[in-house]
């Protein structure tokens, strides 16, 4: 008898359990659209940047690379 009210018990348990299980569950699912635009915001932002800095730094390793040739040609 004793027993049987500890598998109760369990059970009980493990349905509370399981309940907030699909309380957490439904509440990732809900967030995902959320998140999916945030990695869209930022996957934008990214490209966006890189598009701005990049012709920048063409640039820029154009007036190292000068440099370099410069200062070889001093040590010369």
């Amino acid at each position: 008898m004793q027993r049987l009210k500890e598998i109760q018990e369990e059970f009980k348990r493990l349905s509370t359990e399981v309940s907030q299980l699909k309380n957490g569950i439904d509440e990732l699912q809900s967030a995902i659209p959320g998140v999916q635009k945030f990695i869209n915001d930022v996957e934008r932002d990214v490209k966006k940047w890189k598009f701005k800095t990049e012709p920048r730094l063409n640039r820029i390793q154009i007036i190292l690379d000068v440099l370099k040739l410069d200062q070889k040609e001093q040590q010369k």
